[in-house]
């Protein structure tokens, strides 16, 4: 996996392609640079001085399960996720590591981790989504996961 702020990107060595169902986070905090990724509320790999300083601005482009050639555009097919989103959340501000792993330990929120800046809400107002009930989701640490 790998994520993107601002063009510049990371390669992590973290996978899920398993076919297994993963709780994925990234914790990136701006004054050191320093992000965490974790999988399963474990931490897996983490850096530091990765766009130190940078502020993210209002008005940008979010896109979920597509990489893109251009700001908003250019996908190729080719290049989609495969397989199933939920709960996505969205903080301005980094969670501590034991809230990370009560998210995903619980699949689900309750309103002290509700988000600040994108809600799994939000996302499902959006085209194209599928809603599958009841949510696959099987909370890490029982059995089946």
């Amino acid at each position: 996996m790998s994520f993107f702020i601002d063009l510049l990107t990371r390669k992590t060595s973290v996978t899920a392609n398993d076919g297994a169902w993963h709780h994925i986070c990234l914790s990136w905090e701006k004054s050191s640079g320093s992000w965490k990724f974790y999988k399963d509320g474990v931490i897996k790999q983490e850096g530091t001085n990765f766009k130190r300083g940078h502020t993210i601005r209002q008005g940008g482009t979010l896109v979920l399960g597509q990489e893109q050639d251009s700001v908003g555009g250019d996908f190729e097919k080719s290049q989609s996720f495969q397989g199933m989103l939920s709960n996505v959340h969205i903080w301005d501000r980094v969670l501590p590591a034991t809230q990370i792993k009560e998210i995903a330990t619980s699949c689900v929120l309750d309103e002290w981790n509700e988000a600040n800046v994108y809600e799994w809400s939000d996302f499902l107002r959006q085209g194209g989504v599928k809603l599958l009930r009841p949510s696959p989701c099987k909370p890490f640490g029982t059995s089946g996961s």
